[in-house]
Order: structure tokens, then C-alpha cells, then sequence
């Protein structure tokens, strides 16, 4: 049996966050037994909400070293996966998180008793984005939380927060990474350094986009492939065939998740089998999947969207003579040709607010493909590439 937990062990969890003094406050308060139920982790995007939650939720359920989180157990690996079954991952769908969810899914989820463990965690991603009938909902859960319940709440922008919901919750604040601890970062998770310093040149300092982009060779390769995009939109219909490959990729993104879910529901299967409660946690099993699902598919269109805006952002900073801040390396080549070229600089402005501004509209829940396809279109016509672009003729 273990002694008590040292936070400095290798492989502990918090080894997989940045160093900062709100790591240090969970972490502390955590291996104490002085874990608060209720927390809210404040900073901008990007800031290591999502792992520091992770590294929190392991902390508070690994069983092999309690208090820290062992980072090698089942339980362990399981939650960096977000497959653990007494971990509650909860986001929008569309652009608020409805009282509906909260009331059908959070507050019924939490009065049951924890399925694998003695604890059960829910994370509330972009929690601002709950309304304010949603938050009211969830006030009574907080203020009177069952005992073997934490709820960690991850808030981009405080203000958006009624004050009766963080008034009941513990706060950390974050702040965005510096590039070379990103770096740093990712090769301690197994990042190859090239692949860090890309991935963390592209990130400008938020977490949760390194991560995927250093540490997953499919997000990466989608990224490089849609940052390309630009120079491929000579026409509408070239416009129209790039969308069709957007949403191609977006399926199987889509696609490889239901497999992994499918794994998910396998396991549980055998761990489980069919005894009492199953039936319970089969169905909020699948009623998270679906949910997933829906979120793949949308985030690989985001992704496009932003790989996009940044080529376009890349040829502005090169043309502006900072070609050392360029994040797309792969395509700086491409880069060079655009910022000698004869697009207006304010044609590239508007083509990044085109791309800034279409996933305001997925998540409205507007038509995916249409979407892609109208924003892809008016790229064509606002900023038309050419197979070898013209040197500019006025400064």
C-alpha cells in the first residue's frame, strides 16, 4: 500500500500540466483532502483549462495514488481518454448549454451514485455559455452537492457568469502559456521537437490547440491540408470541391470517434456486464456519444475555418516584414508568393473575418455543408488564388 502521495513522483498527473500557482493551489488542496466541491478555472482559451481539469478529476478518483493520480492506472488513462465512466463531460450544443441539459442530464447524474468509484466529477466546458435558466438550475446542485459529487466549471469569460453560481465555487486563474513552455510541454507528453515547435508556434500560447496539433499526426496532417486550402481557391468551383474534402475529413473524423466509442462500450460490457444499473448507464452512455459525435464533426470544421484565417493572417505578418512570426511554416513558400502579390491587404482582412465569423453560424446550427460551402465560395471571389500571383504593383 502506498504512503501518502508525492506530488513530485513521476508520472503523477500534474507532471502533464503547466507549473503555475493555480496547478499548485488544486494540487495542494487535492493530495490534502481539502478539495473544494465546486471549482471554477478562469483564464482565456487555450490556457490548460481542460488538463488542469483532467489532472483534478484523476487526482480526485486514481485509486493507486490517491490525492495525485498515478497517470499510468486504468482509471488514470482512461480519464485523459474522457472515457472514465464516473467522469461527466458536459458542452454546448449550439451556442448555450441549456437548462434542459442541466436539469435532464447534469442534476439527475448527480444524485446517482458513482459507478466505477467513490466519486464522480462533472466538467462544464465554456461553462459562460450556460444561460442564465441553466445556471439557475444548476445553483441548488451547488449550493447542496451530494458528498461523493465535484463539479469543476471552465469559464472563459467571467462576466458571463451569474455571480450566485462563482460565489459557490472555488476560483484558479490561469493564463496563457509562453511558446517555449508549450514546446517543453509537449515534448515531455512524446512530441517529436519539430512537431512541438510547430505546433506550438500555431497555438500562440492556447494549450488545448497544441495539444491536438503536436500530439494527434491526424490533426496535425488536417491542419497542414486546410491551411493549403487558400492557395487552391481560384474559382467557385474550385471553392465548392475544397468544402466537399472538408466535410470528407469532418466524417471521418466522426467516423474514428463512433469506433473508439464503440471500443468504450465494449469495455463497459465486460467490466460491467448486465447487472443492476447497467441499463441506466447504457443509456446516459449513448446519449454522451451522440453528443460527441455531433461535436467531431463540428470541431474538424471549425479547425478548417481557423487553419484558413491563419494562412491569411501569415501572408498580412510576412507582408508587414515580420516573416519570422509566421506560424505556418509548411506554407511559407505559398506565404511569401501571396504577400508580393496584388491582394489588397484589406481583402485579407476580410477573408480572416469571413473565417472568424462562419462558426457563429454552426453553432446556430446552420446546414454544415452550406455553411462550408457559402464561406468557401466567397473566399474564391474575395481573395482568388493564382497558380503563380502577380508582383504587386503599389506598395
Amino acid at each position: 500500500m502506498r504512503g501518502k502521495a508525492d506530488p513530485h513522483e513521476e508520472g503523477a498527473v500534474w507532471d502533464s500540466v503547466p507549473d503555475g500557482p493555480a496547478t499548485a493551489a488544486a494540487s495542494a488542496a487535492i493530495s490534502a483532502g481539502a478539495a473544494a466541491h465546486a471549482w471554477v478555472l478562469l483564464g482565456p482559451r487555450g490556457a490548460g483549462k481542460m488538463q488542469v481539469a483532467l489532472a483534478m478529476a484523476a487526482a480526485l478518483t486514481c485509486r493507486e495514488l490517491p490525492g495525485l493520480g498515478c497517470g499510468r492506472c486504468g482509471v488514470c488513462l482512461r480519464i485523459a481518454r474522457r472515457s472514465y465512466l464516473d467522469i461527466h463531460h458536459i458542452a454546448p450544443e449550439g451556442p448555450i448549454i441549456s437548462v434542459e441539459v442541466i436539469r435532464t442530464i447534469v442534476i439527475p447524474e448527480a444524485l446517482r451514485s458513482p459507478f466505477e468509484g467513490g466519486r464522480k466529477v462533472f466538467v462544464i466546458e465554456e461553462a459562460e455559455r450556460m444561460n442564465p435558466q441553466a445556471q439557475n438550475a444548476l445553483l441548488k446542485t451547488l449550493e447542496e452537492p451530494p458528498l461523493d459529487t465535484v463539479f469543476i466549471l471552465l469559464c472563459d469569460q467571467e462576466d458571463e457568469l451569474l455571480e450566485t453560481v462563482r460565489s459557490r465555487c472555488r476560483a484558479l486563474r490561469l493564463e496563457a502559456v509562453a511558446e517555449g513552455e508549450v514546446v517543453a510541454w509537449l515534448e515531455r507528453r512524446g512530441a517529436p521537437p519539430v512537431e512541438a515547435a510547430w505546433a506550438a508556434r500555431l497555438a500562440g500560447g492556447d494549450l488545448d490547440r497544441a495539444a491536438g496539433l503536436g500530439l494527434d499526426p491526424e490533426a496535425g496532417r488536417r491542419w497542414r491540408l486546410f491551411a493549403g486550402m487558400g492557395a487552391r481557391l481560384v474559382s467557385p468551383v474550385d471553392a465548392l470541391d475544397a468544402a466537399a474534402e472538408v466535410m470528407t475529413e469532418a466524417s471521418a473524423a466522426s467516423k474514428a470517434r463512433a469506433r473508439a466509442q464503440k471500443e468504450e462500450v465494449e469495455e463497459l460490457a465486460e467490466s460491467l456486464g448486465d447487472g443492476r444499473g447497467t441499463a441506466t448507464l447504457r443509456s446516459a452512455l449513448a446519449r454522451r456519444h451522440k453528443r460527441e459525435l455531433r461535436r467531431a464533426e463540428e470541431e474538424v470544421l471549425i479547425e478548417a475555418l481557423e487553419a484558413l484565417g491563419s494562412f491569411y493572417r501569415d501572408v498580412l505578418t510576412e507582408r508587414a516584414g515580420a516573416g519570422a512570426s509566421v506560424a505556418n511554416v509548411d506554407h511559407a513558400g505559398e506565404v511569401e508568393k501571396w504577400a508580393a502579390s496584388e491582394v489588397s491587404s484589406r481583402a485579407l482582412v476580410e477573408a480572416m473575418h469571413r473565417c472568424a465569423d462562419a462558426p457563429n453560424a454552426l453553432a446556430k446550427n446552420a446546414n454544415p455543408t452550406l455553411t462550408m460551402e457559402a464561406t468557401l465560395v466567397a473566399l474564391a471571389r474575395l481573395v482568388p488564388a493564382a497558380e503563380s500571383p502577380l508582383p504587386a504593383t503599389a506598395p
